[in-house]
């Protein structure tokens, strides 16, 4: 989504491993940490460490080594600004998220903050920096986390309760789970207006996002857990298909491509300049009339001189000389 009209697809593939790599590193840290309250849960109990399937040293050094081999390589393969929301992402899940699932529901919110980085790392790698359309897809990340969770915390109430983890469930939390739905309703219009995806995109979000805001509605007015149910398998479904909703529209990033047509354009100076330089120190040479036009498109050119004018933003510009008669 953060790319121009081409997509560095080496850099997605570093990206994405990169993220899992600090995910599993955060997941394992989590595990760690609750490793006595996951062994209360049902749905927890059989996990590696409460089970004892696995000791609690070697889950601490596979953290370690996931977390610094994939902040590592998102800093390596991407740039320092995707490792950094990597970095901080691992802080923020277990330093602010962990905790607080044992003191106080606001808990899901953090929460849905640690799920909305990964969408701007990925803009950041693709684009270089954070601008709208990277904060757009965490705002759907965030508002869809919110009634995703509430179901869930509905649906495993008592073994919330029996874990020591302060969720909320029933009326309450339908009803925030159906504002969320309503937060999320302009998102692809906001896309739209943006110039993220084409105009075909905000009537087929809003549809996708009234979907799932029916089951909340009914879970609202009945908070079952046959209704919690329902909104959570929507939820599920939900988000596949409002991001490849977004793939299938989506517009190259202007930003992006205006950057690189001015390193295009600063290049193509450049060699006038080196043209003119030279003549001036051989007079004796006639310099032949410069078009930048010809110049890209001259047979002459190695052929990985395209890549300075390509929108690859992780290679650099190679360096080549061309002869003139």
């Amino acid at each position: 989504m953060g790319s121009g009209a081409t997509l560095d697809w080496p850099c997605l593939g570093w990206t994405c491993l990169g993220t899992m790599m600090a995910a599993a590193s955060a997941n394992s840290l989590n595990q760690i940490l609750e490793v006595k309250n996951d062994g209360l849960m049902k749905r927890t109990m059989r996990r590696p460490l409460p089970s004892g399937r696995l000791s609690v040293e070697h889950a601490l050094a596979w953290a370690v080594c996931s977390g610094i081999g994939g902040v590592g390589l998102l800093a390596f393969q991407t740039n320092s600004l995707v490792a950094g929301l990597g970095a901080a992402n691992i802080l923020l899940y277990t330093l602010a998220y962990t905790p607080l699932k044992q003191i106080h529901p606001v808990n899901t919110w953090i929460g849905a903050v640690v799920g909305a980085i990964p969408p701007l790392m990925g803009w950041a790698a693709a684009a270089g920096q954070l601008d709208l359309g990277g904060w757009v897809l965490a705002a759907v990340l965030y508002f869809w986390q919110i009634p995703h969770f509430m179901a869930l915390a509905s649906l495993c109430s008592s073994d919330y309760a029996a874990g020591g983890y302060k969720m909320l469930s029933g009326k309450r939390a339908a009803l925030i789970a159906l504002r969320n739905c309503v937060y999320l309703l302009p998102v692809g219009f906001v896309a739209q207006h943006l110039g993220i995806t084409s105009g075909f995109f905000g009537p087929e979000a809003l549809v996708l996002t009234a979907g799932m805001g029916i089951t909340a509605a009914m879970f609202y007015f009945s908070p079952t857990a046959k209704r919690a149910r329902q909104l959570f398998r929507a939820s599920l479904l939900y988000l596949p298909l409002f991001m490849g909703a977004m793939l299938l529209h989506r517009l190259p990033n202007i930003e992006q491509h205006k950057e690189h047509s001015a390193l295009a354009d600063c290049d193509a100076v450049m060699t006038e300049d080196v043209l003119l330089r030279d003549s001036e120190e051989r007079p004796d040479r006639t310099l032949p009339k410069f078009d930048d036009r010809n110049f890209l498109e001259s047979p002459s050119r190695p052929p990985i001189a395209f890549v300075s004018i390509a929108p690859f933003p992780f290679l650099p510009a190679p360096e080549y000389r061309t002869s003139f008669p």
